[in-house]
């Protein structure tokens, strides 16, 4: 495994991605053709070959790696073609000399359908326009990208830029000259970034009733009052668990800000369901719990067959409560069909083509694990 690191953020400089990994790439041909090694322990000289399968990394990495249009386009997922839906974002500007101004742009959410519901605001000729965007009444009818379906996009896009918008993809990846990679079977999800860092802050948004702008959107059956949520992190910082386990647990209602991955894994996998244990609805603690053996299933050593069976059919319900109670076909709660939840909906996909997501997680720990295995 090696692990490559790629600028990404608002201040990344703009460069040529593919010619910065030019060497990176040249080593690879020379390794697929093989290159002669030593092996100390039997005294011997042999070819080695060596090929690169898997590329793993968060949303912004994969979008520059694969020269795709980001978590922002119109076609943002590497793994299907679902269209955004567009929504009217109003907001106050918060510094600058603007500051305090109303402002608004147009943001795209992923709901596995359109809304049915519009605030006035929204006129007869936008419904219209959403009204006609694709419905999947569950993820198996996604129309899911393929490798020839990619090279074929980013080659239309690089010959015609305007088509990067229809496609959501900007050109192609030197990534796809190797023979053994497949996108995008070979870029599975990283759960570390997209559950923990992501939807798991989400869900403690929806809990403690910060998700929504508007408080009327935040009453739902997740949601815990301002009592009950202090009630909640307190109660997290009592808990004793093993050293082996990291940190110790803190107030997740005071110090959540300041959490990091192995924190939020703790607190999804260890601390979630005995504390909200009722503290909401039955339905809701069932869901969470769905959600609970979903994650500890896909991130076991060892998954069967079988096993993959069971977490597909609670995604599907786990998925089902979550855009149900949250969503509910509601242009105005649209802000919760984010790319994040979106991406979910791909997990199991990708653990049947690579096994546990243990394994392709960006979990530092992942790399001493295979270091101490091989």
């Amino acid at each position: 495994m090696l692990p490559l690191g790629v600028a990404s953020g608002p201040k990344a400089e703009k460069f040529d991605l593919d010619s910065y990994l030019f060497p990176f790439f040249e080593e690879l041909e020379r390794l697929g053709e093989g290159v002669a090694a030593y092996d100390a322990h039997t005294d011997t000289y042999f070819n080695l070959e060596a090929f690169v399968c898997l590329v793993t990394g968060d949303t912004p990495a994969i979008s520059k790696l694969f020269q795709l249009s980001g978590h922002n386009g119109a076609y943002p997922c590497r793994a299907c073609k679902i269209s955004s839906t567009p929504y009217l974002n109003r907001y106050l500007t918060k510094i600058g000399a603007n500051k305090g101004e109303a402002g608004q742009n147009t943001r795209g959410y992923y709901p596995l359908s359109p809304p049915t519901k519009f605030p006035p605001e929204v006129s007869v000729d936008q419904r219209e326009r959403i009204s006609r965007l694709p419905s999947y009444e569950n993820h198996d009818d996604l129309p899911l990208r393929s490798h020839d379906d990619y090279i074929h996009d980013g080659k239309a896009s690089l010959a015609d830029p305007n088509l990067r918008h229809t496609f959501g993809i900007k050109g192609v990846s030197r990534f796809t000259l190797l023979l053994t990679i497949s996108f995008p079977a070979s870029v599975p999800f990283d759960i570390m970034h997209l559950v923990f860092l992501n939807f798991v802050r989400d869900l403690c948004a929806l809990f403690n009733g910060s998700y929504f702008k508007d408080q009327s959107l935040n009453k739902h059956a997740a949601r815990l009052s301002n009592s009950e949520w202090t009630a909640f992190g307190a109660g997290m910082a009592k808990i004793e668990s093993p050293t082996s386990w990291g940190r110790p647990p803190r107030d997740i209602s005071r110090h959540m800000g300041s959490f990091k991955a192995e924190d939020l894994y703790n607190f999804l996998m260890y601390y979630m369901l005995p504390l909200i244990h009722k503290r909401v609805s039955y339905n809701t603690f069932k869901a969470l719990r769905r959600l609970v053996m979903l994650i500890t299933m896909a991130a076991s050593i060892e998954i069967r067959y079988t096993d993959m069976d069971l977490m597909e059919t609670q995604l599907n319900f786990f998925m089902k409560w979550f855009y149900d109670s949250f969503y509910q076909n509601d242009h105005e709660r649209l802000p919760i069909c984010k790319y994040t939840e979106h991406c979910l909906l791909h997990m199991v996909r990708d653990i049947r083509n690579w096994g546990s997501v243990s394994y392709y997680w960006q979990f530092p720990e992942v790399f001493s694990f295979l270091e101490n295995v091989y």
